[in-house]
C-alpha cells in the first residue's frame, strides 16, 4: 500500500501472490460499542493491480487499512492477503506487506536505536536484530548517533 501523491488517497500495490486476489475482504465490520465504523464492507484487490480507496472523512478506510494490516481487531468478516487470513495468519501477512502511514511511527522520548530495537515487535529473531539494527543505522547515516531521541 502507497499513498498516491496526487490525490492523497492510499493505494495497495501488492505483487506475487498465487491466487486470484493479492487482497481479498468479505463482510468486514468494526464496531466500537453502538458505532458501527466498517459495515460489511467486501471488495478484491486483484494481483497487480493498483487500488486507490478513496471516501469522506469517518468513512472507515482507516479502519479498514488497521484491521487489514492486524492493528486493529475485527469484528465480523474476514480479510486475506495474498490468501493468508490476517488473523490466523498474522505473522505471515506483516511479513507480506508494508504499510507508510502518514504520520510518524516512532516512539518519541526513545533513541534511535531504542526504536529500531522495537523490531522484536515485528516478529525479528533475536539472533538477527543487532545485525539489521547497525545495517540502518549505517543505511540513514545515523551511525555514532543512535544515542539521540527523536
Amino acid at each position: 500500500m502507497v499513498r498516491d501523491q496526487a490525490s492523497n488517497s492510499v493505494v495497495f500495490r501488492m505483487g506475487n501472490c498465487s491466487g486470484d486476489c493479492a487482497v481479498s475482504v468479505m463482510d468486514l465490520t468494526k464496531v466500537y460499542g453502538e458505532l458501527k465504523a466498517v459495515d460489511g464492507i467486501s471488495l478484491c484487490v486483484r494481483n497487480g493491480e493498483i487500488f486507490g480507496f478513496l471516501g469522506p472523512n469517518g468513512a472507515g478506510k482507516t479502519t479498514t487499512v488497521r484491521m487489514l494490516v492486524g492493528l486493529t481487531r475485527i469484528t465480523g468478516g474476514n480479510a486475506m492477503i495474498c490468501g493468508h487470513d490476517v488473523i490466523r495468519e498474522y505473522k505471515r501477512v506483516r511479513g507480506l506487506i508494508g504499510v507508510v502511514p502518514d504520520i510518524s511511527n516512532l516512539y518519541s522520548g526513545l533513541t534511535c536505536l531504542q526504536n529500531l530495537i522495537s523490531a522484536k515487535m515485528y516478529g525479528v529473531p533475536r539472533g538477527v536484530r543487532r545485525e539489521r539494527v547497525e545495517r540502518l543505522l549505517k543505511f540513514f547515516g545515523l551511525l555514532g548517533d543512535e544515542g539521540c531521541e527523536v
